[in-house]
């Protein structure tokens, strides 16, 4: 997979930190932190920012189908099925392969009108499955379940597995003389075996990990201990793994994909600000402070009016003067329209 930003000129938090503590007060660095994340969301969440915009191109994977088996799609064996990096927010644009595709809504499969969930269509297209998946892929069918580590610093991190038994009972376990929801994942760096009385998964419906030192990655295993599908691969500040999936209507090898980024949480002095303006997110801040008190929140809208003000000011300097020819969607003749093809 490779990805890429559009281009956007962007900022250090050192850069603004003496001003971002004066206006909240002598505070901990959490506390600063969490006040400059919520603020860049404030200014994120009300325009169509360049800083969020980002591409990748990326391969696609089986639905429920192995690479000896064939799913029983009649579009033919999987690799329709794309689970998004975890900084996907929102997909904008796909080419299946390189072909500009349409997107259907994820209730599209219920169109009265639509194809539903077994027939075909002639035209390409891609239809979004949501975000909250907790693996990049689903279990093909019930498995025993493994931890890889990638560093003896994270032997004994709690990794933990919520969903259900290959006998349909949740998944539970004990500590502390305790029943919790959820199995509990062996975490040993260099042993990746499950525990003799461990449960054969069927569904998961949830992961949680601590943070780690590095990746740790949960695959499925056999009786032999050989390790079997990779569902998928946790990044170290990663506890609640939550991933957005699209399906395509026709077998592929890549897509190319455009989406809006995640709001980033602010983490450290040196993390990057993806705003043109520090000014906004000074402003953004003050709106912050004035919504802890009620009798301010005519104040605060001011101040995120100005804050959003300057943010687009600055973007709208750098827009190159370019346009975006007018798409037409015919669904009702050959896909082919020589006479209005843009190439």
């Amino acid at each position: 997979m490779t990805t890429r930003k559009a281009n956007t000129k962007v900022f250090t938090v050192d850069e603004i930190w003496d001003d971002a503590v004066q206006i909240i007060g002598e505070s901990d660095n959490r506390k600063v932190f969490r006040w400059l994340s919520d603020s860049i969301a404030m200014i994120a969440n009300k325009a169509d920012l360049e800083g969020w915009k980002g591409y990748l191109d990326i391969c696609s994977a089986g639905c429920s189908c192995s690479e000896t088996s064939t799913c029983n799609n009649p579009a033919g064996c999987g690799r329709r099925c794309i689970s998004l990096p975890r900084e996907v927010d929102t997909v904008i644009g796909v080419n299946i392969g390189g072909q500009p595709v349409l997107g259907y809504h994820q209730l599209f499969e219920f169109h009265l009108n639509g194809p539903g969930s077994c027939r075909t269509v002639c035209e390409w297209k891609w239809q979004d499955q949501g975000g909250g998946h907790p693996t990049y892929r689903e279990l093909i069918h019930p498995s025993k379940i493994v931890a890889h580590l990638q560093s003896v610093e994270d032997n004994g991190k709690k990794v933990i597995i919520y969903g259900y038994d290959a006998e349909g009972h949740v998944l539970r376990r004990q500590e502390n003389g305790c029943w919790l929801d959820g199995y509990r994942v062996p975490t040993m760096y260099g042993l990746a075996i499950p525990d003799t009385d461990a449960p054969t998964i069927s569904r998961i419906t949830g992961v949680f990990k601590e943070p780690t030192v590095a990746e740790i990655s949960l695959a499925t295993t056999d009786s032999s201990g050989a390790t079997g599908t990779l569902l998928t691969v946790m990044e170290p500040d990663e506890t609640l793994p939550q991933y957005r999936r699209i399906q395509l209507n026709r077998s592929c090898n890549w897509a190319r994909i455009a989406f809006i980024r995640i709001n980033p949480k602010v983490k450290s002095r040196w993390d990057h600000i993806p705003l043109r303006s520090p000014l906004a997110l000074l402003l953004a801040l003050q709106a912050r402070r004035c919504l802890k008190d009620v009798t301010r929140i005519a104040e605060a809208h001011s101040y995120e009016a100005d804050a959003l003000r300057l943010e687009l000011e600055s973007q709208q300097k750098a827009e190159p003067p370019v346009f975006m020819p007018m798409q037409v969607i015919d669904m009702s003749n050959l896909r082919d329209k020589y006479d209005y093809d843009i190439r």
